[in-house]
């Protein structure tokens, strides 16, 4: 799975928290219901004692954040050379966050604020050094951009900020609105607000931003999502949170607090960066927003922004004992995921997509190979048998039905698209008709099945199947393919994928580099290159949504009748095509096991994946590599169906484990 690179940008600091004797101080609450510390003026108080808490601020605590939930992390900030300073960097360091963007002035001090603490209540007292803000170019490019608080005198970088945005459209911006932004208002951020994906902030922020009622949190988003977010997240203090992606509004209670709090400092940043995180990484919004309040409930456990901050599988765990309550509840619009939703949900590891979508006639020659007779029961019985078997969805995030599959039931009636999806699985279908001859053109042929298409769309997605699927075989030679073949195939996939998109249902598109040929490693990546460019030429030509698209594409292999590669150097150089040759938003790469025997797609799936993170997920699609040794076991015999479930199991697991980098090469049979 691609490891997010979020940089977060803002005003870093030292913290001195002061622990005030409660004898020596109360808090007085005026007419307007603003609550007061008040001490008696000219007099010592004692104080219980101090913290001295490094590296934070709302930025430097979520880059932390974003670390311990498993992104890649950087921060761009700004600091002296003095002792704070060099000591902040150390720290940061120790987190695993990136300072390579941090600026350290000659000669000028760090900041440090003095934080009152009285009862779970802060008083900050803030003094701002006057560093020169300019932008620190990334060696890499963020997938996400986090900004939050800094200084007034920060006007410049904002405009840096937008000019390398321009730059880099495929980066999300994240808007967490400090002290200054709300001091400059909405008019003068105004492209701050238009080009963010997401802004975050409290209700009464929202309402100062928008001029809107602060007691009708349908108008605040409205308001907010005016300005320019996809995604808006508000935060109610005591009653829960928000969070609208346009097309609904969700709420979710506060996480329980397991005793009364410590300190409040960093819960909204804790927050904030948790739901960054989650979606950077894939995860739905409904997702996101439960996991945001664990880690803002955790960090008030404890004395400092950072000290209770999670990594993924302590929210995780927290969320699987969770109250019965503590879950999404809709409150304006539809619960309907949208098609990047489903896209992001179907390339989100460990899991991988089973290919179970044969058509007639290659499941009568599979069936044949076996003595299993061959009868739409006995096909029914074969599928039921692959999505009854226990726990498999636990590797599978969805499976490819053919259209007779798609309409067939288990023995107690419940249709299959239905059996999935309680289950988590998303179903899908194959909609293309086969491949025919390319007039002209000996020995090619181009996918067809557009005829009609959208009115079987239409229908598919009443049954409940929310993405599809399209095969198009690219035969290889030494003089094939033609670039006719190419064209007509990749203008086809392209059709089929705008339709899928029209009709809310997630295409993956899938140019197959046929395995059966004499070709060695060098043609076959050559071939592969110029497939996908062509490809995602006419994608962008009829403006298909890349991230609603999934690629299905085959690993970079010889032919059949040359000898295999090992699996490093499949790895390496199906790694080097992708790299060069696919966009970076596309939504996820998933792999056909074509032509491989199931050891030999599972070992070279293994290797992609200890290349390391890439910016797209990329995970399994397979048929062959996932069936072939469960037909041989269930052989048509009802008897042998629990050993058949086994063996899939175990086939299911092997791959999803492969999707994951591995330190050390392991075997996997």
């Amino acid at each position: 799975m691609h490891k997010p690179y979020i940089l977060a940008i803002g005003d870093i600091v030292t913290d001195a928290f002061i622990k005030l004797n409660e004898d020596e101080a109360e808090i007085i609450t005026d007419e307007h219901g603003n609550k007061k510390l008040a001490m008696d003026f000219g007099s010592k108080p004692p104080y219980d004692y101090v913290d001295i808490v490094q590296a934070v601020g709302p930025s430097p605590n979520a880059a932390v954040s974003f670390a311990r939930l498993g992104a890649h992390s950087g921060l761009m900030a700004y600091m002296g050379d003095d002792l704070p300073g060099k000591d902040m960097l150390t720290y940061l360091g120790e987190q695993q966050v990136d300072t390579s963007t941090i600026s350290v002035a000659e000669g000028m001090k760090s900041n440090y604020w003095y934080v009152l603490r009285y009862g779970a209540e802060r008083t900050i007292l803030v003094k701002n050094e006057k560093y020169e803000y300019t932008w620190q170019e990334p060696d890499e490019v963020p997938d996400w951009i986090y900004l939050s608080a800094l200084d007034g005198a920060s006007w410049n970088l904002h405009l840096e900020l937008l000019d390398y945005l321009r730059k880099h459209a495929d980066t999300k911006l994240v808007f967490q609105p400090g002290t200054f932004h709300f001091k400059w208002g909405a008019q003068k951020l105004a492209e701050i607000y238009a080009r963010s994906h997401m802004t975050v902030m409290n209700k009464e922020e929202a309402a100062d931003v928008t001029g809107r009622n602060v007691e009708d949190i349908e108008d605040l988003f409205d308001g907010l999502h005016n300005l320019g977010p996809e995604i808006v997240v508000i935060t109610d203090g005591p009653h829960g949170s928000y969070a609208s992606d346009g097309k609904k509004i969700i709420s979710i209670p506060n996480y329980p607090d397991p005793k009364p709090p410590v300190d409040r400092t960093g819960a909204g940043d804790a927050f904030a960066s948790t739901i960054t995180t989650a979606l950077a990484q894939g995860e739905s919004l409904e997702t996101a927003l439960t996991w945001a309040p664990i880690n803002s409930m955790n960090v008030c456990q404890h004395i400092g922004a950072q000290a209770g901050l999670l990594d993924k599988e302590a929210i995780l765990s927290l969320l699987d004992t969770a109250p019965e309550d503590y879950k999404p509840t809709l409150i304006a619009g539809s619960h309907e995921p949208s098609i990047e939703d489903i896209a992001a949900q179907l390339v989100v590891n460990p899991k991988g997509i089973f290919a179970a979508d044969e058509s007639g006639g290659s499941i009568n020659k599979r069936f044949a190979q076996y003595g299993i007779e061959d009868s739409e029961e006995m096909r029914r019985n074969y599928r039921q048998l692959f999505f009854t078997t226990p726990e498999v969805e636990h590797q599978l995030s969805g499976v490819i039905l053919f259209d007779e599959t798609a309409r067939q039931r288990t023995d107690d009636g419940t249709p299959f698209p239905k059996l999935l999806a309680d289950r988590g699985i998303i179903p899908g279908v194959k909609v293309d008709k086969g491949i025919v001859p390319l007039p002209g053109f000996e020995g090619e042929g181009v996918t067809s099945g557009l005829d009609g298409l959208p009115e079987r769309l239409a229908d598919y997605r009443e049954m409940g199947l929310r993405f599809a699927k399209w095969r198009a075989a690219i035969n290889v030679s030494s003089t094939l393919p033609s670039d006719a073949a190419i064209a007509a195939n990749v203008h086809a996939l392209a059709r089929y994928a705008l339709d899928c998109q029209n009709a809310d249902i997630v295409p993956i598109v899938e140019p197959e580099i046929v395995h059966q040929g004499d070709f060695d490693i060098t043609r076959a990546k050559e071939v592969t290159a110029k497939a996908l460019d062509t490809l995602f030429d006419e994608l962008a030509l009829l403006g298909v949504n890349r991230k609603a698209l999934i690629l299905k594409t085959s690993m970079v292999l010889a032919g059949s009748e040359q000898p295999q590669s090992s699996p490093d150097e499949v790895a390496k150089a199906t790694v080097d095509v992708l790299t060069h040759h696919v966009p970076h938003d596309v939504a996820g790469i998933v792999f056909l096991s074509g032509g491989q025997t199931p050891e030999q797609a599972t070992a070279n799936l293994q290797a992609i994946s200890n290349q390391g993170s890439q910016v797209w997920p990329i995970t399994f699609s397979f048929s062959r590599a996932l069936q072939e040794p469960v037909i041989e076991a269930w052989g048509g015999h009802a008897g042998n169906a629990a050993r058949a479930q086994e063996v899939f199991a175990d086939l299911a697991r092997k791959n999803s484990d492969a999707t994951v980098q591995q330190d050390g090469m392991k075997t996997i049979f």
